[in-house]
């Protein structure tokens, strides 16, 4: 059959309704995708923020429980006095002091303690060597004291002597407690002598996480290191005796690996506990060697996305068949205005793929024409909600993020005042104001200064940071010399360099120009500098501060003698909390600000920053400041 025998109403109806389909369906299509991804996205990303902040949670648990094992062995690394009632009342009280902890212990090598063994072999609270080996702990409720057991084969002790570094240890059973031991060693004279740690129960953790939900039937647990199960919300039989890999199955056991080097991320696979179909979030604990697990099925996650998009598909279908409808009438009419509508329903469907529902169809039509472009504002409307509904959506997850920086600025104010006490009085017992002291004594305070001042600094990056994002940094640009700057540096890191046993120098010709900076921001990004460099420098190394004069700048130079950076790792040296190795085990401390910070000042200052460096060749730091304007003109005049 030929077109021109086919009936005028036929021919409009399937022109018609062929392209409102077409149209219709491409940008039904288009809008319900973008709609039920961006919920996705809103959904996972939930689900992992959730399971990061338990994991921060857990982290500063441990951190507290290591920087106690720390006390306790750098206390007893300067501890001259050789009094055994001492050592035992100083562990008893850090016990009593730190409710979360069961058990505070001490342990020499032979005779390192006082060299007085024998006397004491085979007494009460000894072993039959007689070594000060004393295990504070009130494991069944009663505090007491006996020595410790098996130190000459298990990790506790055997680890930090062989390694002569901090140890977390694997959970374990002990008297019917699920505990992880964090020992640090006891170094004299860079020789091992002994460890000083605590024990901490786990069960505090199994109470928490066993009562975290997620959406409607998520829940969480948490594992070690090597996949053993430290909490279950159903199975309590499985903690401490079933680990990951006894689940056979191979997306857990691909979780378990990357648990096993401190990675975080997510899988799909079906839970053993429900049998259900879920998605499986997993955040390490960077103290400790855990992870906080986070189940939630897969239904239940994208619950909203699934009534959203059905929703929309629902309104689209309506909206097809209205159309059909529409043409239909269209064409039984046979009226002039069909192009015109034809037309301007092309156009805003043009729109519409192009992601714009603001266009909306004529209506000064007649009337027998009237319900179609109605019926197709209608629908843009519905659409329009739905896209207006996405984008506030968006906007509460960015005031989300505006509360988080806005509580990090909140809790680095609160922290420097309390900090600022704490290191002018410590200040003042040092300097003497308060009374003499002894040599361990004033060692001690040393050792207090040093890291409340690094404490400082931290708290005053986290500030820096949170200003930084809410664009409210001051400046006061003054003329300076630079050996001035490069002396306050010198002052406020001589400690640190001190008791890092390094060397710092300064090599800075007497006539170099002015030039135009904010002091007390430059000093905080040369003591970053400086601080990363003792930090990567072994002991006997030397810290060099230069500056030279160029055309237009001056040129600085922070040079060590350190372990270097590998080239292809420089790039992203300035990015904000980037750290070359960020793992759980990692040596180096830090929160990869200091050279963000520093990239920050020097841009403010209108200069530039680069780094040189090679593996076990040390590294050279350049700035490049502008000189002080009336110095370039007085030396372009002599010129």
């Amino acid at each position: 059959m030929k077109m021109d025998d086919v009936p005028l109403k036929v021919k409009l109806i399937l022109y018609i309704g062929f392209s409102v389909l077409i149209v219709m369906a491409v940008t039904t299509a288009i809008i319900i995708n973008t709609s039920t991804t961006q919920h996705e996205d809103l959904a996972y990303k939930k689900s992992v923020e959730k399971a990061s902040n338990y994991a921060n949670q857990f982290n500063s648990d441990m951190q507290s429980n290591m920087a106690i094992a720390r006390t306790i062995a750098s206390t007893l690394t300067v501890y001259n006095s050789s009094d055994r009632e001492e050592v035992n009342d100083f562990l008893r009280e850090i016990l009593v002091d730190n409710p979360n902890l069961i058990g505070t212990y001490a342990g020499f090598e032979p005779n390192a303690f006082d060299g007085r063994d024998a006397e004491f072999a085979g007494t009460e609270g000894y072993d039959s060597t007689g070594r000060l080996v004393p295990y504070w702990n009130k494991i069944g409720g009663t505090m007491f004291v006996e020595p410790l057991l098996d130190y000459d084969t298990l990790d506790y002790y055997q680890l930090p002597k062989q390694n002569e570094e901090e140890v977390l240890t694997e959970p374990y059973l002990y008297q019917g407690e699920l505990i992880a031991s964090y020992v640090a060693p006891i170094m004299k004279d860079d020789e091992f002598v002994g460890i000083g740690g605590v024990d901490v129960s786990l069960n505090y953790i199994d109470e928490i996480v066993s009562n975290v939900t997620a959406f409607e039937e998520g829940y969480a647990f948490t594992t070690s290191n090597t996949g053993i199960l430290l909490s279950h919300p159903v199975h309590k039989e499985w903690i401490g005796s079933k680990t990951l890999d006894d689940f056979n199955d191979s997306e857990i056991s691909r979780m378990a690996d990357d648990i096993l080097v401190g990675k975080g991320g997510h899988i799909e696979t079906i839970d053993p506990t429900t049998g259900e179909y879920s998605i499986i979030f997993y955040e390490p604990v960077r103290t400790g060697n855990y992870s906080f697990i986070l189940v939630i099925p897969e239904d239940d996650m994208l619950a909203d996305v699934t009534a959203l998009r059905n929703e929309l598909i629902l309104i689209s279908s309506l909206a097809l068949i209205f159309m059909a409808g529409a043409a239909y009438m269209v064409a039984m009419s046979i009226t002039r205005p069909i192009n015109d509508i034809v037309s301007n329903f092309a156009y805003i469907s043009n729109s519409a793929l192009k992601g714009d529902l603001s266009r909306r169809a004529k209506t000064d039509v007649e009337v027998d024409f009237r319900k179609i472009p109605s019926g197709l504002n209608d629908i843009l409307d519905s659409l329009q909600t739905y896209s207006d509904e996405l984008e506030k959506a968006n906007e509460e997850l960015k005031s989300l993020d505006q509360m988080k920086d806005s509580f990090l600025s909140n809790v680095s104010h609160e922290l420097r005042t309390p900090l600022t006490s704490i290191k002018g009085y410590t200040q003042n017992v040092y300097d003497g104001t308060l009374g003499d002291l002894n040599d361990q004594q004033k060692t001690s305070l040393g050792t207090v200064l040093r890291n409340s001042e690094r404490l400082r600094r931290l708290v005053d990056s986290l500030l820096y940071v949170s200003q930084a994002q809410a664009e409210i940094i001051e400046y006061d640009f003054k003329e300076y010399q630079i050996a001035e700057i490069m002396n306050n540096t010198v002052m406020d890191t001589i400690m640190l360099v001190e008791a890092n046993d390094l060397h710092i120098q300064k090599k800075v010709p007497s006539d170099l120009p002015l030039i135009v900076a904010d002091e007390a921001h430059l000093v905080d990004m040369l003591n970053n500098i400086v601080d990363n460099a003792i930090k990567f420098t072994p002991p006997g190394g030397m810290i060099t501060l230069g500056a030279y004069e160029e055309e237009k700048y001056l040129h600085i130079t922070v040079q060590d003698t350190g372990i270097g950076i590998p080239k292809e790792l420089i790039p992203n040296l300035f990015r904000k909390f980037y750290q070359i190795d960020s793992s759980i085990r990692r040596k180096y401390g830090g929160t990869g600000l200091g050279l963000y910070i520093c990239k920050e000042i020097v841009d403010a200052h209108s200069g530039e920053i680069w780094i040189e460096s090679e593996p076990d060749e040390g590294t050279t730091v350049h700035i490049r400041l502008p000189k002080s304007r009336s110095t370039v003109e007085v030396s372009g005049s002599k010129e």
